[in-house]
């Protein structure tokens, strides 16, 4: 008898993750055993498998792999299709990258983190994408979630989107304005079997247009949002709340409620120099927007839970069918968090910025310091996952910190706070171990037990958890 992995299923193994099941189209990982991933290894549909020649082990690893619908047999050898089988790459595993595709944009936003208008940051020429693209398969980056910038502004943006998917990537979410979001853009991301989530900002009703510098892109961003409903597309939306904004919040939910938006985040506005220079007064302190969320929390009980899911950021997540939680990530008050990474959300994620430059997250364009992280087209990105300070940020662990920052080390909340955020310790103190100001402020002013304290209020006052 021959066993083969089902056409869905391949091999893979990065550095510290070496045995590894992917399930397409979805791009789903499955970590395995070293007992299932030898046994998966002689599932090529070539080696003759029989009992009596199968250790116990391998034996029931086998019929697990078969009750669970990772194999089939067959009676005679059926080769598997050649990306089957196993590949190892030499990098960290990266299962998502998250890439500007342009630092052009066709609005003027207040705030934007690289200055999309002017192009600070430019964005790589179609022979330039396509080798980053080809250089994301080749280091097995499973998914591509694709930002700007506006994408949709590059002439080359579908081309761009079939070389990944010429390489089996995934395009999970697309982050646009929504100015040029129409039934024929959706029309071509079907053709080619694509429904990705879609990302669109909406900062206030009455405000949008102020925020985003363009006329008519409130109404616009509303008409894409109820166009993607219509055609059974998850939208998610972001809201920077300022103190010109923070009282349209029960009109804004309202408003992108009736666009068929389920999912709400704010946030508090980065204080980028654009944003510094253009906010006519309207900046608040991430103390100022912490209390000025606070009785919003109350409100959406209240409310009776308009929406299906608001979160203020760095703050609170509140659901329809699940009780309010603390959104700030924190340790447990004890040195067993030393060992920790310093962030481990970009373990397993990266971010491209227009002009190929490898950093951890987004918000760090807003400081010149990114130009300590490399660009792909100098050193490649395999490198750039393996050996460049790029992966000694990554690596970096909590432990690392305090012994490099003296006043993060004395502080009494150290082993709560884990040293917040390195992208806002980057942006305000211009060092990726410098101390998240933020983060010391909201911790020494105990908002997590304020925070903690109006959620069960609210619940008690309004109304249990629907289950």
């Amino acid at each position: 008898m021959y066993y083969s992995l089902k056409p869905e299923y391949l091999l893979r193994g990065w550095e510290g993750m070496a045995w590894v099941l992917v399930r397409r189209p979805e791009n789903q990982i499955m970590t395995l055993s070293r007992e299932m991933f030898q046994t998966l290894l002689l599932c090529d549909g070539e080696t003759e498998l029989s009992a009596s020649s199968l250790d116990d082990e391998t034996l029931d690893a086998l019929r697990e792999a078969e009750e669970k619908g990772f194999i089939q047999p067959c009676e005679t050898p059926q080769p598997l299709a050649e990306d089957q089988y196993y590949q190892y790459y030499k990098n960290r595993y990266v299962s998502k990258v998250f890439w500007s595709v342009t630092g052009r944009c066709n609005f003027r936003c207040r705030h934007c983190y690289m200055d999309a208008p002017d192009g600070m940051l430019g964005e790589l020429s179609t022979e330039e994408a396509f080798d980053l693209i080809d250089q994301m398969a080749e280091c097995g980056v499973l998914w591509v979630d694709i930002t700007g910038g506006e994408p949709l502004v590059r002439k080359d943006i579908w081309q761009l989107i079939d070389r990944i998917l010429s390489h089996h990537m995934v395009i999970r979410n697309f982050s646009t304005n929504g100015w040029l979001l129409n039934d024929a853009v959706l029309d071509e991301f079907e053709r080619r079997g694509l429904h990705p989530s879609f990302a669109i900002s909406f900062d206030g009703v009455g405000w949008h247009d102020w925020m985003r510098g363009r006329k008519g892109a409130e109404e616009d961003a509303l008409r894409a949002m109820q166009l993607c409903h219509s055609r059974g597309y998850q939208v998610s939306v972001g809201m920077c709340v300022h103190r010109g904004n923070v009282d349209s919040i029960p009109a804004t939910v309202e408003a992108l409620r009736a666009a068929g938006i389920e999912y709400i985040k704010t946030s508090n506005v980065d204080p980028t120099d654009l944003w510094n220079a253009h906010s006519e007064g309207n900046g608040m302190t991430r103390e100022e927007y912490i209390q000025a969320m606070l009785p919003y929390i109350e409100w959406y009980y209240k409310s009776g839970r308009p929406i299906k899911q608001l979160e203020f950021g760095g703050m609170v997540r509140m659901r329809q069918d699940a009780p309010g939680e603390l959104s700030v990530h924190c340790y447990d008050g004890t040195e067993s968090c030393l060992d920790n990474y310093l962030c481990g959300a970009v373990r397993w994620s990266c971010y491209i910025t227009p002009d190929g430059r490898l950093l951890p997250c987004m918000p760090m364009t807003a400081s010149p310091k990114q130009e300590l992280f490399p660009k792909v087209q100098q050193i490649g990105l395999r490198q750039g996952l393996s050996s460049s300070y790029y992966m000694q940020f990554v690596n970096g662990r909590i432990r690392d910190l305090l012994a490099a920052n003296a006043e993060c080390a004395g502080c009494d909340y150290k082993y709560k706070c884990g040293g917040g955020c390195r992208a806002s310790a980057l942006a305000i103190d211009q060092n990726p171990m410098g101390c998240d100001r933020q983060m010391c402020m909201f911790w020494k002013n105990e908002y997590d037990a304020r925070i903690r304290q109006a959620i069960e209020d609210a619940q008690a006052k309004w109304g249990k958890t629907e289950k």
